[in-house]
């Protein structure tokens, strides 16, 4: 999986409007989430931070509930636009380290929490 990394405001508007996952490193406010909803309608999640995410009001969380977009938290430690504005996500290696926690014998909420942990991406936000 890809996600497009989105350091400034500024940034929006030369997105491809393909984008599925994004991931917002800047305050994302109502009025830029609406901006970012515009330029990318097949919009499916957004991640940020945990320090953004528990100062996002009360509207955006009910705006991005109406987009049918998912928020969830995650950080991206060292990575650097300047090199590719793309992370990504080796979904393969995921459902890798997923069988072998489940043949070790976790449960899926035990599998659920470990892989998180691994990968840095919270879970409490997805419905």
């Amino acid at each position: 999986m890809k996600i497009r990394v989105i350091n400034s405001r500024e940034e929006i508007s030369g997105l491809n409007p393909k984008e599925r996952v994004v991931h917002v490193s800047f305050p994302l406010t109502t009025s830029a989430l609406l901006e970012l909803a515009k330029k990318c309608p097949k919009l499916e999640g957004i991640q940020v931070p945990p320090s953004r995410l528990a100062n996002m009001g009360g509207r955006s969380l009910i705006l991005l509930e109406v987009l049918g977009v998912r928020i969830f938290e995650g950080s991206i430690q060292g990575y650097r636009t300047d090199r590719a504005e793309h992370i990504t996500i080796d979904d393969g290696l995921i459902l890798q380290r997923v069988g072998k926690l489940q043949a070790e014998g976790l449960d899926t909420g035990e599998v659920v929490a470990e892989v998180s942990k691994e990968t840095e991406v919270s879970t409490e936000r997805f419905s």
